[in-house]
């Protein structure tokens, strides 16, 4: 058992050496900015807060632990149904020497080894830039922390096994309406950032004006108050860091972690054994249906088995089609809140830049899915070597999609702007036309990228490897930026500025666009032929 786990580690947290040196740079780059941004937001929030609230730090850090609580819990429930319910390489592990029983109390312990290792992630920087922004670092302090990474994943845990079957189960009656799960996931998107824009947007006000907006230091003491009760599992964990309360903190996390675990375990046991039954004698439940030829042509058959393709594949139709539905909801906060602060900082007149930046931003977040135009098809790549199509024309095909998705959440947002009269006419019209160029240099370039690093073959753990959509993105990002800055220095500091700023916007979106076509157009059929499956 215990090589079975050791085995199970390696896959998932061990350096393949045959990974690329490119991917683990840029995978870096990536987590370092996600992570560079959130400790910002936690640093802001820890120090505004202390500013202007009569609490004390523990109740304070409450806060974020239960944040930091809810997270893991996802993490723990989707780690259950992955590892217990759906594992991947269950026709492989059932030929080990190893008895069912073992290898869900195996599958357990990884689960646990795994939330031990993201509380480490999460507690540790959190934690840190907390007490420096309060400048409540001790010895004693540190000592609080390692504690905390040792307990802070134990209720998530429990409760994750009692969440997860419930939640495979509607998972299992949703899988056939995929669009039913998406539109979830618009809705809570959007939720999530429009919570996300009002702190920026209290944190804005704060440091620009030196106070809250009338009512909001009500709702921060509120929510303070509410969080910090014995109802909420993070107050016993602000015991056990701050060692307040500390052996009342201890006996609660103990007890409610042997209690709900155990309980929770004796129930998991019952369905795993079941569902690993049915899995092996192949009756997983899956929807059957007739299959039959469809008498299309090439290019319609093209765009209908990539859309389908999307659609079918979670993380796709989630992050691809969801965020770009959700954009115009996003571009509308996030013109609010840069323009703000951008209005403080640099004055009025700058609302044609962040639009610009804004929208070039979420263009930038969409397209990037162009980056695994290629390598979406997996294991079934040679296919793509076998039909009677050309590989320009295939990858083409493929590209349209992308671009099609992009423009339609331009055009609403577009909408969006001109409705709540952000910026004029003419503004509008430099912008749809930049950010329609734009969007094709972006999906070309993303080809480019896909042809150069095809990423067809799985990793070792069954899972596919997205780098390109990352280093996409980045390369994405810092064109919207330049993009967004030219946007808004140019009309504010030159003389005849706007103008000047229109054309150059235009033109460098032009020549973005035409050579990445360009390098596309006379290389694709000479990279593709080198790609072997």
């Amino acid at each position: 058992m215990l090589d079975y786990i050791r085995l199970q580690l390696k896959l998932r947290w061990g350096f393949n050496k045959n990974n690329s040196k490119t991917n683990a740079i840029m995978t870096s780059i990536a987590m370092l900015f996600a992570i560079g941004i959130c400790l910002a937001l936690v640093w802001g929030l820890s120090y505004v807060l202390k500013s202007t609230l009569t609490v004390s730090i523990k109740r304070l850090s409450v806060l974020f632990l239960t944040i930091l609580m809810l997270g893991l819990t996802v993490f723990a429930t989707s780690m259950q149904i992955k590892r217990l319910y759906r594992p991947a390489d269950l026709h492989i592990s059932a030929r080990f020497p190893l008895s069912s029983f073992k290898i869900f109390v195996s599958s357990l312990i990884l689960n646990y080894i795994d939330l031990m290792i993201y509380s480490a992630i999460l507690l540790i920087p959190i934690m840190l830039v907390f007490g420096w922004a309060l400048n409540c670092i001790t010895f004693t302090y540190i000592c609080g922390i390692v504690l905390g990474v040792i307990f802070l994943p134990m209720i998530p845990f429990a409760i994750s096994i009692f969440l997860a079957i419930p939640i495979m189960y509607l998972s299992s009656l949703l899988k056939r309406y995929n669009v039913i799960q998406i539109i979830m996931f618009i809705i809570f998107l959007a939720g999530l950032f429009t919570l996300y824009y009002f702190v920026l947007t209290a944190l804005a006000n704060f440091f620009i004006h030196k106070n809250w907006e009338e009512g909001t230091l009500g709702i921060w003491e509120t929510l303070l108050t509410s969080l910090d009760t014995p109802y909420n599992p993070a107050y016993y964990l602000g015991n056990i860091i701050f060692f307040e309360k500390f052996w009342i903190g201890f006996g609660a996390m103990i007890g409610a972690t042997f209690v709900l675990a155990g309980v929770g375990i004796v129930l998991a046991k019952f369905v795993y054994q079941s569902i690993r039954t049915k899995q092996l004698d192949g009756g997983d439940g899956g929807i059957k249906r007739n299959s039959k030829l469809d008498n299309f042509g090439s290019g319609k058959a093209i765009l209908r088995h990539t859309f389908l393709e999307i659609l079918h594949t979670k993380s796709y139709s989630y992050f691809y089609l969801g965020v770009a539905i959700a954009t115009p909801v996003m571009v509308f906060f996030c013109d609010k809140l840069v323009g703000m602060v951008g209005q403080a900082q640099i004055g009025q007149g700058i609302n044609f830049g962040v639009s610009m930046l804004v929208v070039s931003v979420f263009m930038a977040m969409i397209s990037s899915f162009s980056a695994i135009v290629l390598s979406i098809e997996g294991k079934n790549f040679y296919i793509t070597k076998l039909i009677p199509v050309s590989y320009r024309k295939q990858l083409l095909l493929k590209g349209l999609i992308n671009i099609a998705v992009s423009l339609g959440a331009l055009l609403i947002s577009i909408i969006v702007l001109a409705a709540l009269q952000f910026v004029n006419a003419i503004e509008i019209i430099v912008i749809l036309v930049c950010e329609i160029l734009f969007v094709f240099g972006l999906v070309f370039n993303g080809a480019n990228i896909n042809l150069i690093n095809p990423n067809i073959k799985p990793k070792a753990n069954g899972e596919s490897e997205e780098i390109n959509v990352t280093y996409m993105l980045l390369l994405g990002l810092v064109i919207s930026a330049i993009f967004g800055t030219i946007s808004i220095i140019f009309p504010k500091f030159f003389k005849g500025g706007a103008l000047t700023a229109y054309l150059l916007m235009i033109g460098l979106s032009f020549v973005y666009a035409l050579v990445n076509f360009l390098i596309f157009y006379f290389t694709v059929n000479k990279k593709y032929r080198k790609i072997e499956v």
